[in-house]
């Protein structure tokens, strides 16, 4: 069956990348919003017979859009879905490499709703057929999804990409205890005996306020500090800030989404960041290291 990509606004470089990994066709969408808050999309070709009967991959990621507005590229998801679908389409494979959302899995206080759960059952209510995400935040809620789907681990890549700066002496350290599992399995892709370390975290879940406290043995090490996401960056900062006066040589911010909203590049850097090192999974001047063949291999 002949394959088609679908670039969404939010992925423009990673989608083409993943289709010329792929050597295949593809569109890119117009999009807008118009003066009453209602967004607009069409999926920019003339003649909808291409797309009947093909197999259609849908590349969007649902991060925030330069107007903030991370609300707008999970309705462009859905639009194109319902495009496609209503031209004929017999295959839809949805490529999502940040998920929206995500976060927001777990009950914290009386009134809350777990959105995360209703933004993966919204997509699959679409009766797409297969769902790639990446490094989501809450891998457990992808076990209510009824289509196939896979969570694409970066790890590698992105160890690949720090181990090309010529680091030594490499110590891991997870901004908060819930990170380490995940910080251990990333430390393994520098080798086996690299050590993992990590600051407590205490978060305010009414005002959000953290505060982070420790000591760790990092003298003349070479601090990775990793997280899946950086939103506005102040676990990072925070951590960043007691690697540096816990006697670190460089540190580097590193995630899979690196969103940087707000002054997170000022705070992580102001903190003594060498560098942001994200993925194109974000399209900003962090993404360092490209998700495509990562995601090809499993589309193959």
């Amino acid at each position: 069956m002949e394959k088609i990509l679908i670039v969404g606004p939010a992925s423009q470089i990673l989608g083409i990348r993943i289709a010329q990994e792929l050597n295949i066709n593809y569109f890119n969408t117009e999009s807008k919003t118009f003066p009453d808050g209602e967004n607009y999309l069409r999926i920019n070709l003339d003649n909808e017979s291409l797309i009947e009967g093909k197999e259609i991959i849908i590349v969007q990621s649902t991060g925030p859009s330069s107007s903030g507005n991370q609300n707008a590229r999970l309705i462009e998801l859905l639009m194109m879905i319902d495009a496609v679908k209503r031209m004929g389409a017999e295959k839809i494979v949805v490529v999502i490499p940040y998920l929206a959302y995500a976060r927001q899995d777990k009950i914290f206080r009386p009134g809350e709703c777990k959105f995360a759960n209703l933004v993966l059952c919204l997509i699959d209510s679409m009766r797409v057929d297969e769902l790639y995400v990446v490094d989501v935040h809450a891998p457990k809620i992808l076990e209510e999804v009824q289509c196939k789907w896979i969570n694409i681990d970066s790890m590698k890549i992105l160890a690949d990409y720090i181990k090309s700066l010529d680091v030594k002496e490499i110590v891991v350290v997870a901004p908060d205890k819930g990170a380490v599992e995940r910080s251990k399995a990333f430390a393994k892709h520098f080798g086996e005996d690299v050590p993992v370390d990590y600051f407590e975290k205490v978060r305010d879940v009414k005002t959000g306020e953290i505060t982070m406290s420790g000591k760790l043995s990092l003298k003349n090490k070479d601090v990775v500090v990793s997280d899946d996401i950086i939103a506005t960056g102040g676990t990072m900062a925070k951590a960043i800030k007691l690697s540096k006066e816990s006697g670190a040589n460089r540190v580097f911010a590193v995630a899979t989404h690196a969103l940087l909203l707000e002054n997170a590049k000022f705070r992580i850097i102001k903190a003594g960041a060498d560098e942001i090192i994200g993925t194109d999974s974000i399209d900003n001047e962090a993404s360092k290291v490209s998700l495509a063949k990562a995601i090809v291999d499993y589309l193959k």
